[in-house]
């Protein structure tokens, strides 16, 4: 390679980063091969070694190499590179979750199919608020978010038995957001030490990594192991516990009424709080409504309630709520206000209208229908495949956990649904530890019927040749 010198607007060794990157990714430098020396790749570029030690560095930080000191730096697996996908590149794995192909069955993407957005019934109420309003709905609105809005939820939620004011809900731009002002409410020189599941849903983990000290707790078929739970919050200062109660991701597994009463009774006993991100607590299939553990916390003190309306309504809309002990909700509005103002007051004000009339109950008993005939096709359909096991039986929710038999390779697994144009999602992302394991997410929130049964043949007949 000729590095051309006068170009001064790339920094020299992201030139490098670029060309031994791609080599390794071509397979011009083998997996678990030993890479040029960095004197010798000085040499070779007639640069300095400095300059070869940046890329160097970027490349480990991205996981490409592995320095082994007094032997030299080599080449990562293929299987590693898979499984450690770089924080940074998580933008372009969402991409990849949001394909669609004719020919691609993705059980990667927990995003809902257009198919089954009330996109109609929002066009009306678009235009409708468009009316009522005028240009006024343009302006800034209240940073907590519009009363008409709050004053609906709040009502909406006394059904499920959590009784609070409008005063103490926060509109937010999607439940990302909500955990965004957590983090930034809890803000210290220190650390936040925080409890999650393992594994958990990735966005949080991956959210929480930046500023937390993070210990994960064993997830078993009806929560927590709450012996776990309890011998960390008697060892450590827990800033929170955060967990999803029913349908969670990526499991699919509910917790049992007996496990939320014993969570709020230890987070009361160790004064810790609990975030309880709510995502498709409604999608129950059997319509048996579970109790939020929100609504166990009478007093408003123990719990942080996220809702979020990406999965039951539609992704775009970017709306969700929190639900905030009254010492703290003046903290998040002042942090929302500094991150993003206010949030979209034509949103929702539309959102509002769409709760007001009852158009959420209708629009979720047909999702509920969609999905639950969806998981019966699927979970009848995986039966028929050698080597993968069901981990938990669900009974709401899109999510299915299953594991691969331990003689098959899960990277080459993976693999040869890519090359047979099958999107799955690997286990690894949801655990801290972030290594190889044999598990993977299926969501069926993006697939229909046909899909699902094309996709089910595929992963037959790639099970019988691996």
């Amino acid at each position: 390679m000729k590095v051309n010198l006068e170009q001064k607007k790339i920094p020299i060794y992201l030139k490098i980063y670029e060309e031994l990157k791609n080599k390794i990714e071509k397979n011009e430098y083998p997996e678990n091969s030993k890479l040029p020396s960095i004197r010798q790749l000085a040499l070779k570029y007639k640069l300095n070694n400095i300059t070869i030690m940046k890329a160097f560095t970027l490349l480990e930080k991205e996981g490409y190499i592995i320095k082994k000191r007094g032997v030299g730096i080599f080449v990562r697996s293929k299987e590693f590179l898979f499984y450690n996908t770089p924080s940074n590149n998580l933008i372009e794995t969402f991409k990849v979750g949001q394909l669609k192909d004719n020919n691609l069955i993705n059980f990667a993407s927990g995003t809902p199919s257009e198919d089954v957005y009330p996109f109609e019934i929002f066009k009306k109420l678009y235009n409708q608020v468009l009316e009522e309003c005028g240009p006024k709905i343009m302006l800034y609105h209240p940073t907590q978010g519009l009363d008409e809005l709050r004053e609906t939820i709040k009502q909406d939620i006394e059904e499920k038995g959590i009784f609070v004011s409008k005063d103490d809900i926060q509109i937010t731009s999607g439940s990302q957001q909500g955990l965004d002002l957590i983090l930034k409410t809890f803000s210290s020189k220190r650390k936040n030490k925080i409890i999650v599941g393992n594994p958990t849903y990735h966005g949080a983990l991956n959210t929480f990594k930046t500023n937390c000290k993070i210990y994960p707790v064993e997830i078993e078929e009806d929560g927590f192991n709450l012996t776990q739970l309890e011998n960390i919050l008697s060892e450590e200062k827990i800033s929170f516990i955060y967990t999803t109660m029913d349908f969670s991701c990526p499991t699919g597994i509910s917790w049992s009424e007996e496990k939320k009463q014993r969570l709020i009774s230890l987070a009361r006993k160790y004064n810790t709080l609990i975030v309880e991100d709510d995502f498709a607590s409604e999608l129950s299939f059997n319509n048996i409504s579970k109790a939020s553990i929100k609504s166990l916390d009478l007093d408003n003190k123990i719990v942080i309630y996220i809702k979020s309306f990406s999965k039951i309504i539609m992704p775009g809309l970017r709306l969700a709520y929190m639900i905030v002990p009254q010492e703290l909700i003046s903290k998040i509005v002042t942090v929302k206000f500094t991150t993003d103002i206010t949030t979209s007051a034509l949103d929702q004000k539309i959102l509002a209208h769409f709760l007001k009339n009852g158009f959420l109950k209708s629009h979720v008993a047909n999702l509920v229908k969609i999905y639950s005939e969806r998981y019966n096709a699927l979970i009848e359909g995986l039966k028929q495949v050698p080597y993968i096991e069901v981990v938990y039986n669900i009974n709401g929710g899109f999510y299915i956990w299953i594991k691969l038999s331990e003689d098959i390779d899960s990277s080459k697994f993976y693999l040869k649904c890519k090359e047979n144009n099958i999107l799955l999602l690997s286990g690894n992302v949801f655990f801290l530890d972030n290594q190889k394991n044999q598990y993977f997410r299926l969501s069926f929130a993006t697939t229909d019927i046909p899909e699902i049964i094309d996709g089910i043949n595929r992963l037959k007949i790639i099970a019988k040749n691996i």
